[in-house]
């Protein structure tokens, strides 16, 4: 996982390209892991491309708009898949409808969550879920919709005021509970 609380100084985004491009191991990129990507003078995608293991790019609407220099269209499925082709990467747009899409072009959308998920730091839980999935060794694509699934679960068993990021890990259990309950 590269992004989340990393800063946005010079030396620090240098380094996390460095690692965006080189690491080996899938990767889920969110946050100021996405900003040092964007400051790149060839552009994220470029970088992207040169990576040699999956990875997984988490943005809302406004880091969209730092990779692509647009905001997403009203069509966020097809946005979704025009940045997941060009960086040939899995994306999850977040928004009051998440969107996950693959560079083949499939794109799944996650409707669990609410307005809760706009909470500080609830972007930051995400990527740690799907990175806990990818290192079970799920699919990329398949860690990012379950991932996305099980974040917007969760948001909805949280409290309806005074929620905060932080509540969400406790969660995933109870979450976990109710799929094993359905596929029991």
């Amino acid at each position: 996982m590269l992004g989340p609380g990393l800063g946005r100084h010079d030396d620090t985004a240098a380094s996390a390209r460095y690692v965006a491009i080189h690491a080996p191991l899938p990767a889920v990129i969110d946050g100021d892991g996405l900003f040092a990507l964007a400051w790149n003078a060839d552009g994220a995608a470029a970088l992207l491309r040169q990576r040699t293991a999956p990875t997984v790019l988490t943005p809302h609407d406004g880091e969209y708009q730092l990779l692509t220099g647009a905001l997403p269209s009203v069509d966020r499925l097809a946005a979704a898949r025009r940045l997941s082709v060009h960086t040939q990467s899995v994306v999850v747009l977040k928004g009051a409808t998440t969107v996950v899409s693959n560079p083949s072009g499939e794109v799944l959308v996650v409707n669990t969550g609410d307005e809760r998920l706009a909470t500080a730091g609830t972007g930051d839980v995400l990527a740690g879920i799907i990175g806990a999935l990818l290192a079970m060794r799920l699919d990329p694509f398949e860690a990012a919709a379950v991932g996305a699934w099980i974040h917007g679960r969760a948001a909805l068993l949280g409290p309806s005021s005074g929620f905060i990021a932080s509540d969400l890990p406790a969660l995933i259990p109870q979450v976990l509970a109710e799929l094993g309950n359905i596929a029991g």
